[in-house]
């Protein structure tokens, strides 16, 4: 475990025990390469080199991983009124800066606890900070860390802002209650994300999200585009795809990682969705 005086965590092992419950700070977390599975709350999420996770100030969470080879996690932790004074700034008008430039009233920051999308901006940032690890400490004491963390925190923000174009897809009047149903749906979402070794119902996702199965189905397909079924089934499957690609376990043994357990149903519904067997491998373009 290596770290940086101003909030960056890496940690560089095989197996991480799960750990006891921890209080966070506004934090982004990811994995350089396999799966970290976190606890946050009462909410499961699966961190994965193809996404990262916000986590917000005061918030308690557990966290584990495991796997055959060295597993890089990395994260960045801001300090308590960070996240604020940076949002003051970005905006206030000048004149009123110059008023208040300490921003004394200024609201906490909260994010949308959940997985997001890998950000080339975001992870272009951690691999700046990664890459800091193997400096020398003299060098690692020199790194412009406060412009590394502004800038994933711009970052952050922007992405936030992002998020109300999804939002604006349901159509409740209030925004709070939309705002409400996405974070519901998103932590659904990443409830069905962190079991991908099994079938879950729609009725175990839409207790997850705290919403009627009926309720659930409808908004779910409205804001995602497709139905939670379909979407579970097609992550499986996604999963299965990035298994067969390190070539190690047979076929059979993919189907039944994947939660599924019948055989021919796991191959057929494989080909449906890529155009090919999970035994022959993509076809080659000419």
């Amino acid at each position: 475990m290596q770290e940086l005086e101003t909030g960056t965590l890496f940690i560089k092992t095989k197996k991480l025990e799960e750990t006891a419950d921890h209080e966070s700070r506004l934090s982004i977390r990811l994995m350089l390469n396999g799966r970290q599975y976190y606890r946050v709350g009462n909410h499961d999420h699966i961190v994965t080199p193809d996404n990262y996770l916000v986590v917000n100030q005061g918030q308690y969470y557990r966290t584990s991983f495991h796997g055959t080879t060295e597993q890089e996690m990395i994260l960045v932790a801001f300090q308590p009124g960070f996240a604020e004074g940076l949002l003051h700034a970005l905006v206030t008008p000048q004149d009123k800066l110059l008023d208040d430039p300490f921003q004394s009233n200024a609201q906490p920051v909260q994010f949308f606890e959940k997985t997001y999308n890998a950000d080339p901006a975001i992870g272009k940032l951690f691999s700046l900070l990664r890459s800091l690890m193997n400096k020398d400490i003299s060098l690692r004491k020199e790194a412009d860390l406060d412009g590394i963390y502004t800038a994933l925190l711009t970052r952050l923000l922007d992405v936030h802002r992002i998020t109300s174009e999804e939002i604006s897809r349901l159509g409740s009047v209030k925004s709070s209650t939309r705002a409400e149903l996405y974070r519901r749906l998103s932590i659904a979402r990443d409830y069905m994300d962190a079991h991908l070794h099994r079938r879950v119902s729609v009725e175990e996702a839409a207790n997850a999200a705290c919403l009627s199965p009926h309720h659930f189905k409808r908004i779910f397909k409205q804001l995602f585009g497709a139905t939670p079924h379909r979407y579970h089934v097609y992550r499986r499957l996604e999963s299965a795809r990035q298994l067969l690609r390190h070539g190690c376990l047979s076929v059979g043994e993919i189907c039944h990682l994947v939660g599924f357990e019948d055989d021919s149903s796991f191959i057929r519904l494989f080909r449906r969705r890529f155009g090919y067997t999970p035994g022959c491998g993509p076809p080659i373009s000419r």
